[in-house]
């Protein structure tokens, strides 16, 4: 049980975080720097008046028992130790290139400076070189590199990370050992631990649905609020015409319908073949099997960008532009999908295909009957990740779709751009509300059956 002042310093710990988070959202929020400051200082002697109360019994542990620690050694044992020097490497890393930054600035500003004073004194700052008449700021940014331009944000990134490790390695060796000296106030770091953990997986997790948050709230706006200079969180007005809209000035279901038809294909076709194809490689026995695999993994690695010209040629002598067969005909297979499902086969023992071949069964039985069941997870994984890259792929429809009768969601998304004829401002209100429309299937699907692909993602890693 947690002693009076433990619980007290507990309280107090607790008070100065949220003391520093509200400085923290002072920012964004544009409060006054003073009441930034202010929140700041009260934060920091919250938690240093919390630390005698929390650690004193630890200390007193500590001390009676008058072992000598090799804290050193102590400290490398964690895994954690590891990380931050890591971090250390990529902070070293990042002054360097601030360095390179700053002595490539200069050299860039002394040459134009020195061109812009002619005969007469050169300037020392950039202040100095504005009041110049023949210096052009415009042509001294374009010829600064990718280092002079950002050395203060290498700066200041490899700071704040320089001073994190900093506070972690001072709290390993000081105050790690003081924890360990007392159970109840392990148990209380334990607490801590997981209540950062949850609070930066909520932080990250709100991170990541802020873009989503924000089509959709803008679905709802009129083009004159989302694009102000100010952008809201909230509609002033909602807005629910624009929805509607969308469906009026572009064939949206036929775009929903052609997306359909094409994914659903794609989805077939990359499955039927994969799981043939893994077979192959998993159980089957041939001269040149590993080349051949080596050469499917070969294939992970060119994008679609290097051989859709090929590709598109191939297609254009078929007579399949702007038609399905024009969509669906270069992704027939996939490698990835190869790989996965081979990885996983092989995970299934052949006494299984032995006893499925005692049965009688011939091999696509034994695909069907007996490989198909036993990795299920993998199959319905495969399915929702080739659903997910038909649905959402854009690159070659684009290319090959002239018409309406024939583009997919997300180029007919694009599409709606060009459909604001009439109006002040653009339509990115409905640009959105189209793009919301446009991931209601692909959300459904993955929130329903993302334990599908958890567990497919896991036993194809396993091998």
């Amino acid at each position: 049980m947690l002693s009076i002042k433990k619980r007290a310093g507990i309280g107090l710990v607790l008070c100065g975080f949220v003391s520093l988070f509200l400085a923290f959202l002072s920012i964004p929020l544009s409060w006054s720097d003073t009441t930034g400051w202010i929140l700041v200082g009260i934060g920091v002697v919250l938690i240093l008046a919390a630390l005698p109360l929390m650690w004193a019994d630890g200390i007193r542990n500590l001390r009676a028992r008058g072992e000598r620690i090799h804290h050193l050694h102590r400290m490398r044992q964690s895994g954690f130790f590891d990380i931050l020097m890591l971090f250390a490497i990529l902070a070293l890393v990042l002054l360097a290139m601030g360095c390179i930054g700053v002595v490539s600035y200069n050299a860039t500003f002394a040459a134009h400076a020195k061109l812009a004073a002619g005969d007469g004194p050169v300037p020392a700052t950039l202040e100095e070189a504005r009041l110049l008449p023949d210096f052009v700021e415009y042509n001294f940014n374009q010829d600064l590199n990718l280092f002079s331009r950002n050395y203060r944000v290498f700066f200041t990134i490899a700071l704040i990370t320089l001073g994190v490790v900093a506070v972690c390695l001072l709290y390993m060796r000081f105050v790690s050992p003081i924890v360990g000296a007392d159970d109840s106030l392990r148990v209380a770091h334990g607490v801590y631990r997981k209540v950062a953990q949850g609070a930066v997986a909520f932080l990250l997790t709100l991170v990541m649905l802020f873009p989503i948050y924000w089509m959709i709230i803008s679905s709802f706006k009129t083009s004159t609020e989302l694009l102000a200079a100010v952008p809201t969180l909230w509609p002033k007005e909602f807005v629910f015409t624009n929805y509607p809209n969308v469906l009026q000035r572009a064939p949206f279901i036929r775009y929903l319908i052609n997306t359909l038809v094409t994914t659903c294909c794609i989805m077939v076709t990359e499955l039927t073949m994969g799981v043939l194809a893994a077979y192959g490689f998993s159980k089957g026995r041939f001269k040149g099997q590993n080349a051949l695999f080596m050469l499917v993994l070969g294939a992970l690695m060119v994008p679609i960008q290097v051989t859709f010209v090929p590709i598109y040629v191939l297609i254009a002598r078929l007579n399949a532009i702007d038609t399905y067969m024009g969509i669906v005909l270069p992704n027939l297979v996939s490698a990835y999908f190869i790989f996965m499902l081979r990885q996983n086969f092989m995970a299934v023992d052949d006494s299984y295909i032995e006893a499925g071949r005692l049965d009688g069964m011939s091999r696509i039985g034994t695909i069907v009957n007996v490989l198909c069941p036993m990795c299920k997870p993998t199959l319905i994984t495969v399915s929702i990740i080739s659903f997910i890259n038909g649905w959402n792929s854009y690159f070659w429809p684009k290319m090959v779709t002239k018409t309406e009768a024939s583009r997919t969601i997300a180029v007919g998304v694009q599409q709606l751009k060009n459909t604001f004829a009439g109006q002040e401002v653009s339509n990115y209100n409905e640009i959105m509300a189209g793009a919301v429309m446009a991931i209601i299937p692909i959300v459904l699907l993955f929130l329903f059956l993302q334990k599908y692909i958890m567990t497919g993602m896991s036993k194809a890693a396993m091998k």
